[in-house]
């Protein structure tokens, strides 16, 4: 049987190698995986696996909470004013003696293996970007990274989608990310998953998140931003989705998450903001942000200023972090 489960694991990180081989997105070295490889990890067995039942015992040391991890269980949510309890029901991680984490750590140690420096420097940025919902101190030193870090994935707009151009766009997710910080840190504290480096010693992690794996924040609040904003420019949604996909990559990469942590956070962040199109106020919101966009471009336009699409500016990203914040490195 052991003999059996090395065989399938063989051929499987075959298979992950040959799609790795096959996949190239943009100019960066690492190609973000398209989602067949998060696919393929959820047909292996998740279930425990009695022989390294010692596994499962490992938990993300609740010690190692930030305040403001469990600060941000208690937020006053804006759209989602009453807790929706399909949002906190989620499938369990797989067990950390399964097959499937063991093929997840596998892949991860891959990643590590083959990361370059410019790998590393482009992944660092990434982690820099993420909202604080509750930092609305424009003197703030934090005030511009917190609300550039809104407009990231919708960069694909062009240069003058920013948080100075469009204050009712930057509310609007302002106050999207509030709720589904709200929840996925609550999902964080009651899973309590491990970290991948805390079960694989050979995993060199990159950071040292103060909060545990599953979900994934920074993929959760990603995708949040995308399907927003799919809603708002929906040609433009491939580039959108493909923005939250390399964030999620490169929390695998900086080796702090497991791939299951990235997909579990996709298909979430769908279902979030079909919760929040069920809302009139987020609607209605919606509508002046569609309005207030619609009317910056058109005066850009007027003024032969408008950027071409994709000409995504990194000026947001920002390797600083304060380890205390609710959202730091998600």
């Amino acid at each position: 049987m052991k003999k059996r489960i090395a065989f399938m694991l063989t051929i499987f990180i075959t298979g992950l190698n040959l799609v790795n081989s096959q996949t190239s997105v943009s100019d960066n070295s690492f190609a973000i995986e398209s989602y067949s490889h998060y696919k393929k990890f959820g047909m292996l067995d998740g279930r425990p696996d009695q022989s390294r039942a010692w596994m499962d015992t490992i938990l993300f040391p609740a010690r190692e909470n930030a305040s403001g991890t469990l600060a941000a269980t208690k937020l006053r949510t804006v759209y989602l004013v009453n807790d929706v309890p399909a949002l906190f029901d989620i499938p369990l991680p797989p067990a950390n003696s399964s097959a499937q984490t063991k093929a997840e750590l596998e892949f991860l140690l891959q990643l590590q293996e083959k990361r370059t420096q410019q790998d590393v420097d482009r992944f660092q940025k990434l982690a820099g970007i993420f909202h604080s919902p509750n930092n609305f101190n424009p003197y703030d030193k934090d005030y511009d990274r917190n609300f550039s870090s809104l407009f990231h994935v919708g960069g694909p707009l062009g240069e003058w989608y920013t948080y100075k151009n469009l204050p009712l766009t930057a509310q609007l997710l302002s106050d999207a990310y509030r709720d589904a910080t709200y929840y996925f840190f609550k999902l964080k504290v009651q899973i309590a998953r491990a970290r991948p480096y805390m079960l694989e010693p050979k995993l060199k992690n990159l950071e040292r998140p103060p909060h545990a794996s599953y979900p994934s924040g920074h993929s959760a609040a990603s995708y949040v931003n995308a399907y927003i904003m799919i809603e708002v420019a929906p040609d433009l949604g491939n580039e959108f989705l493909q923005m939250a996909a390399e964030m999620a990559y490169s929390r695998e990469v900086l080796g702090v998450h497991f791939p299951s942590d990235s997909e579990v956070s996709r298909i979430w962040a769908r279902n979030f903001v079909n919760e929040l199109l069920k809302t009139d106020k987020f609607n209605q919101d919606l509508e002046k942000v569609k309005k207030e966009i619609s009317e910056k471009q058109n005066l850009l336009k007027k003024s032969s200023i408008i950027k071409k699409p994709n000409q995504v500016s990194e000026s947001s990203c920002s390797s600083s972090c304060n380890s205390e914040s609710s959202c730091c490195h998600n």
